[in-house]
C-alpha cells in the first residue's frame, strides 16, 4: 500500500525525519552488551517501579530514558522500539504484508488509486476509484481516518483474511470483498525510461536493500534502448543502506577508484572501491540533487563529482555524515549508534553541523534553510579550511552536504501566486482524480497506456472545468500566461495518466514539466 501524489517543486519537510534513521550499515545482531539492564541506570528504575507513589509505565519511562541521554551525543544515534524496527524494516527490506492498493484519502474515505497488479488486491476484482468504507464490518469512512489509520487496518500477517466494504461508482450498494494477505514488494526505483532516444533516466526514491539490483536491471535495459547519457535523480532520497550507495555508485566508476572511506575512535579507517563490473563506466551521467537528499544519496553523489565521472545538479543535500550501526537489544527494539563518520573521495565529511543535545535545533536550522531558499540566501557557508580537490583539480567544498557543480535554486521557478496555489492546494491532482472517477467507461477508448499518449489531450474546456472547480474550493480565480496554461494542462494529462495506468505513464509526461530535468538536460552538451 502506497499513498502518493506528486506536486511540483513542493517538498513535504516531514520527509526529514527520515532522515534522523536513513543511512547504516547492516544491522550486527543481538548484542547484551548494549543492554541498558546494568548499573545506575537500572538501579533507578527498579527504585521508581518499588516504590513510586503512583502507578507507572516502566517500559515507556525506559524508553524514554533512553532516547533523552541518546540526544546528547549526536542528532542521529537513535532508540527504537521493537514496533518501529518493524515498520521501518517493512520499506528498507524491499515488502511487506498487506492486501496490494495504491490509495488516498479523499474527503475522509480511503479511495483506491490503483490495485497493485497480480497482488490480493487485483486478483480479488477491487478497482481504482472504488471507495473503502468498510473494514471487518466496522465503517471506516468519515471519521478523521489517516494514513497511518489506514496501515494499521489493512496490513497484517500473510495469509491472514481482512473483509473490505467496497462503493463503486454507478452501483448503489456496498460490495463486499474477502482478501487475503500477502507479501508486497516495495520498489526503490519509481521509474526508468528513456527521455530522448540517448537520453536514459532513474528515480531512485531510497536505498533498500534491493536497490542495487533493481539500479542494475535499469541500466541494462537503457543501455539496450540506446541509452548514451544517464540523469539519475536522487531528489527526495533519504538514504539507507551503505552497502547499496557503494554497489550502485560501482556502477559508473572504474576499476580501483575510491567510492567512500569511513573512520571511527572504534573502528578506524575502511575504504570502499570501485571493482571492474560497472554497467555505465562510460557516457555522461548527471545526478540530480536537492535539500531533502541525504546519507547514501550524498555517498554515491560525493564519489562521482569527487572522481570528476558526472555533473551535480541542483540544491546543497542535507548533510549526514554520520554512520549508524544497529544493535538488537532482548526485547526487540534497537539503538542505531553512531560508530564513525564517512569521507568522500576527496576526504569531504558532509556532515553538517549541529549542536550536541539540541536535535531539535538541527532539524529547525534545515527548515529554515529551505525557507531561505527563495531569498537568494544560504544558512551553510563554507570557510577556506574546508576546500577539496577532485581527481582532476576542481575545487569542493566539504562541512555541510554536497553542493552542486550546477545550483538551481527555487527563486529561479517563480510562479505567479494564483498557480503556486493551485499546486499547493493539490487541486489539479484532484479534480483528475475526480473526473477520472466520473468517467472512467469514456478511458476505455484507449487500448492501453501508450495509446492514451499518443491520442488524449487536455481541451481547453477540461482547463477551464479545473479551474472552476479550484474557484469552487475557494481560490479566486486569476489569469494564468499562456505557459502557465501549456504547463497545467500537461500536467493534467500526467496525473490522469498516473490514476489510469500507473507510473509507467506518469513520468514521460512529468518530465516534460519537472523544470529541473528540464534545466539540467542541456548541460550534456557542455
Amino acid at each position: 500500500m502506497n499513498s502518493r501524489s506528486r506536486t511540483p517543486l513542493i517538498i513535504s519537510i516531514s520527509l526529514v525525519i527520515g532522515i534522523i534513521i536513513g543511512f547504516f550499515m547492516v544491522p550486527s545482531g543481538n548484542s547484551k552488551e548494549y543492554s541498558v539492564q546494568s548499573g545506575k541506570m537500572a538501579y533507578i528504575l527498579s527504585l521508581i517501579d518499588a516504590q513510586y507513589v503512583d502507578k507507572v509505565d516502566m517500559d515507556s519511562l525506559e524508553d524514554e530514558a533512553i532516547r533523552s541521554f541518546l540526544a546528547d551525543l549526536d542528532p542521529h544515534s537513535v532508540y527504537m522500539t521493537a514496533e518501529e524496527i518493524k515498520k521501518e524494516n517493512e520499506g528498507l527490506q524491499g515488502n511487506f504484508d498487506g492486501i496490494g492498493v495504491q490509495f488516498r484519502i479523499i474527503e475522509d474515505t480511503i479511495v483506491v488509486v490503483q490495485p497493485i497488479v497480480q497482488g490480493p488486491s487485483h486478483k480479488a476484482g477491487i478497482m481504482a476509484g472504488d471507495r473503502i468504507v468498510e473494514v471487518d464490518d466496522s465503517i471506516v469512512c468519515g471519521k478523521g481516518i489517516t494514513n497511518e489509520d489506514v496501515f494499521k487496518l489493512l496490513k497484517g500477517k500473510k495469509g491472514t483474511k481482512v473483509k473490505l466494504g467496497i462503493k463503486r461508482h454507478n452501483i448503489e450498494k456496498t460490495l463486499n470483498f474477502t482478501i487475503k494477505r500477502d507479501a508486497i514488494p516495495i520498489h526503490s526505483v519509481d521509474y526508468s525510461g528513456m527521455i530522448d532516444n540517448s537520453t536514459g533516466y532513474i528515480k531512485l526514491s531510497q536505498f533498500s536493500a534491493n536497490s542495487y539490483q533493481e539500479v542494475h536491471s535499469a541500466l541494462v535495459k537503457l543501455k539496450g534502448q540506446g541509452m548514451k547519457q544517464l540523469v539519475f535523480d536522487l531528489r527526495g532520497n533519504g538514504g539507507g543502506y551503505l552497502d547499496q550507495a557503494v554497489k550502485i555508485a560501482d556502477e559508473f566508476l572504474v576499476d580501483k577508484d575510491l567510492i567512500v572511506f569511513t573512520n571511527g575512535r572504534y573502528r578506524g579507517r575502511n575504504d570502499y572501491f570501485a571493482t571492474n563490473k560497472g554497467v555505465f563506466e562510460e557516457g555522461k551521467i548527471i545526478v540530480l540533487i536537492d535539500e531533502i537528499a541525504a546519507s547514501a544519496s550524498e555517498i554515491v553523489a560525493g564519489a562521482l563529482q569527487d572522481n570528476d565521472r558526472g555533473m551535480i545538479i541542483g540544491r546543497r543535500t542535507f548533510g549526514k555524515g554520520l554512520v549508524q550501526e544497529q544493535k538488537e537489544l532482548p526485547d526487540g527494539s534497537a539503538l542505531r549508534l553512531t560508530v564513525s563518520r564517512y569521507y568522500t573521495p576527496s576526504g569531504r565529511c558532509i556532515q553538517r553541523p549541529y549542536i550536541s543535545g539540541d536535535p531539535e535545533k538541527y532539524y529547525t536550522d534545515f527548515i529554515e534553510r529551505y525557507v531561505n531558499m527563495e531569498k537568494h540566501t544560504d544558512t551553510i557557508s563554507h570557510a577556506d579550511s574546508l576546500k577539496y580537490k577532485t581527481k582532476k583539480g576542481r575545487i569542493v567544498y566539504g562541512g555541510g552536504g554536497i553542493e552542486p557543480d550546477v545550483e538551481l535554486p527555487y527563486y529561479v521557478y517563480k510562479k505567479s501566486d494564483y498557480y503556486s496555489t493551485l499546486l499547493k492546494k493539490g487541486l489539479i491532482y484532484k479534480f483528475c482524480f475526480d473526473h477520472i472517477d466520473r468517467n472512467r467507461k469514456a478511458f476505455k477508448q484507449y487500448k492501453d497506456g501508450a495509446d492514451f499518449l499518443n491520442k488524449f489531450s487536455v481541451t481547453e474546456n477540461l482547463l477551464q472545468e479545473m479551474l472552476s472547480f479550484a474557484t469552487e474550493q475557494k481560490v479566486e480565480k486569476e489569469n494564468l500566461s499562456d505557459t502557465e496554461s501549456s504547463e497545467i494542462k500537461q500536467l493534467m494529462k500526467s496525473y490522469i495518466a498516473q490514476n489510469l495506468y500507473g507510473d509507467e505513464y506518469f513520468y514521460p509526461l512529468f518530465l516534460l514539466v519537472d523544470e529541473d530535468v528540464q534545466k539540467a538536460l542541456p548541460y550534456f552538451k557542455k
